[in-house]
């Protein structure tokens, strides 16, 4: 099982590049994408709680923004739209029939999304999907 920031993350970020509908996943924030829709996937922080004296429950807070841009790609408003509303509807899909990431978390949550648009040197759609993912680690003593 996952325990660490580093493996979770990895775990997340190999599900989603099974995705056929998203072409490009990079695990760290960037600007300069090469193919679309894109997804970028963040740690935004996490918290703990003590269960009992060997155990502590960890929830780490991912997010995945994606992005689907109209103009430079050729993409009419309504074609960025049914991609953007495919890859969203993909990715919600996988953490619901995967909630335990194959038995590599605990539990895997969507706790919100929202979806949008912008205009800023193109035109692009774009998401963002909010996922906890719970583990349980073991408290370590001191040696």
């Amino acid at each position: 099982m996952a325990d660490t920031l580093k493996t979770i993350k990895a775990v997340v970020k190999e599900k989603l590049d099974g995705i056929d509908s998203i072409k490009e996943v990079i695990d760290y924030a960037d600007g300069d994408f090469k193919e679309y829709p894109v997804a970028v996937l963040t740690c935004d922080g996490g918290t703990g709680e003590t269960i009992d004296t060997h155990r502590k429950e960890r929830t780490f807070n991912f997010v995945i923004k994606l992005y689907q841009e109209q103009s430079r790609a050729g993409k009419t408003k309504e074609e960025a739209d049914r991609i953007m509303t495919s890859a969203v509807d993909d990715i919600l899909i996988l953490f619901d029939q995967d909630e335990d990431l194959g038995g590599q978390v605990e539990v895997v949550r969507v706790v919100g999304f929202d979806l949008d648009f912008k205009v800023a040197a193109g035109t692009y759609n774009f998401a963002t999907i909010r996922v906890d993912c719970v583990v349980i680690v073991p408290s370590y003593e001191e040696s």
